[in-house]
Formats: structure tokens, sequence, C-alpha cells
């Protein structure tokens, strides 16, 4: 009997070491390992965006200083020579120039202002008192004639000098007190949509009043700059123009194509723009006067 609970138990034992180590053998145990394809990843291109460029802060122009004053220089008496208008043509400015009719070489002159951009003006021969110890020359218009011939030659001078704005006087300090022969050169100034700048070579002119009368555009000059044909003189009435202190807007200067006056200009054209002085056409001068008026 006790053989027998010897036994008994001896195989309870042997069963539950049996069942634990089946236990233990299955917990041990590990899954196959799978080998699992890896995924391949897919990109997403995202869709490239436009590049906007910076913008550049753009910098205000600091605007330019005007000049204080503008001034017209009229270059009286072309036509007999074309050495000083190519000489006149190499100044940096807006000169304006004043053709004589019926000269050896008006045409020529006038062709070369354009080209290159120059105003240029009928220089109308006009009788002087002095006549006729000094004589206007060709083309001139004289108190004597009556109106058909009067009309007659400025028609011719007018076609004469091709490209012209307008018209000043070459002597004519008798011609500028006749009123009525005064009128009828306006009024044909007129109908050709010209302008008149009165010389000044008589202080008895009486350009401005006829002018009025007719409805011309008139100006009148201001300075003859070389009434002495001195270099140094020249160049400082030139100079002197930005000390006036007076009213300028009808500032007209003339000079002549003499070799000192154009000494004179070109070297004084760069200190008159550091003064604050500008070159214009002298069209801009009738301008301001009309605007003014």
């Amino acid at each position: 009997m006790r053989l027998f609970k010897r036994l008994f138990t001896i195989s309870v034992i042997f069963l539950i070491i049996v069942l634990i180590a089946g236990i233990i053998y299955v917990l041990l145990q590990k899954e196959p390992s799978v080998i699992k394809e890896p995924k391949k990843e897919t990109k997403q291109v995202e869709p490239r965006r436009a590049v906007t460029p910076k913008k550049e802060k753009v910098k205000p122009l600091s605007p330019k200083l005007l000049p204080l004053r503008q001034v017209a220089i009229i270059i009286d008496d072309i036509g007999y020579d074309l050495k000083p208008v190519k000489e006149l043509l190499k100044i940096n400015a807006d000169l304006t120039f004043a053709i004589l009719p019926l000269c050896p070489h008006t045409h020529e002159a006038a062709e070369m202002f354009h080209r290159a951009h120059r105003e240029t003006l009928l220089h109308l021969p006009m009788e002087p008192v002095s006549y006729p110890r000094e004589k206007p020359g060709n083309g001139a218009l004289f108190t004597d004639m009556n109106d058909e011939e009067l009309v007659f030659q400025l028609e011719k001078d007018i076609v004469d000098v091709p490209y012209i704005t307008g018209v000043n006087n070459h002597m004519g300090s008798k011609f500028m007190m006749d009123e009525k022969k005064l009128t009828l050169v306006f009024n044909k100034l007129k109908n050709n949509k010209l302008f008149f700048i009165d010389s000044r070579t008589s202080s008895d002119s009486k350009a401005y009043v006829i002018a009025e009368k007719v409805g011309l555009p008139v100006a009148a000059r201001k300075i003859f700059l070389d009434n002495n044909r001195d270099y140094n003189e020249i160049y400082n009435n030139l100079i002197n123009i930005a000390k006036k202190d007076s009213d300028v807007s009808q500032m007209i200067l003339i000079g002549h194509p003499y070799p000192e006056t154009i000494r004179a200009i070109s070297d004084a054209i760069k200190v008159l723009r550091e003064k604050g002085v500008s070159i214009v056409p002298v069209s801009q001068i009738i301008k301001k006067v009309k605007a003014s008026n």
C-alpha cells in the first residue's frame, strides 16, 4: 500500500513537471519571423512654387534742381560765312540763330541748323536811321515802299530762309518807329504763324504797341553781348546773368558770330548751368511771355 502511494505521488509529480515543461516550451517557442517587404515610400512631389523675386525698394529719384532762370541767346547775322556756323554748332546749348536772307550761305546755314535741331529766325533787314550811310543789306524793308512792295519783299525773305519759327529785325531803327508799315508787316507775320523779337535798335520802337493791336506774339532783346568785341567783357556779360535779381522771364541776349563771342559762350555755358541758368530756344521765352499775359 505504501509502495502504491509512493508510486502515485511520483507519477503525479512527474506529470506536473511534464506539464510545466510543456507550458514553458510553448511560452519560449518564438513565432517564425515573417520578413515583410519594406514598403516603398512614395515621395509626393510637391509642385514647385513660382519664386517671386524680392521687390527691391525703388529709391525715389532725387528731384533735379530746376533752373532758376531760362534765357535765350540769339546769334545774329548768319549767312555770310559757314566757318562760324560750324564752330557755333559745337557748343552744347540751345542757341537760336537769326539768318539773313539772300546771302551767299543763307540756305546752307539754314539746312545745317535744321539738321542739328537748332531754332532759327529770319533776321529781317530794315531801314536804319543812318541809311544810306549804313545799308541794311539784301532783302531790306524801307519806309518809302508801298504796301505791295513791302509784302512782296517780306514774302520773298520768308521763303528764302526755311525752317524759321520767328523773325527779328536787322538794324531797322527807322522802320521800327513807323506804326503803319509795322502794322502791315506784323499782320503778315501773324498770318504765317510766326513771332517777332524786337532787337531794340531804337528806344522808340513801336513793336509792343503794334504787336498788341495785331495779336502777334512778341518779346524784346534785353542785352547785346558784344557791342565791344572783347572776350572778357562778353564772358562777364554772360556770367552776370546768374547774378541778376530782377525778373528774367523774358531774358533775351543777342550776339554775333565773332570769334570772341563764340569762345566766350562756349566757356560760359558750363558755369551758367552750375549757377542755375538754362539756355533755351527763344520760342520758349515767347511761350512764357504769352502765359504771363
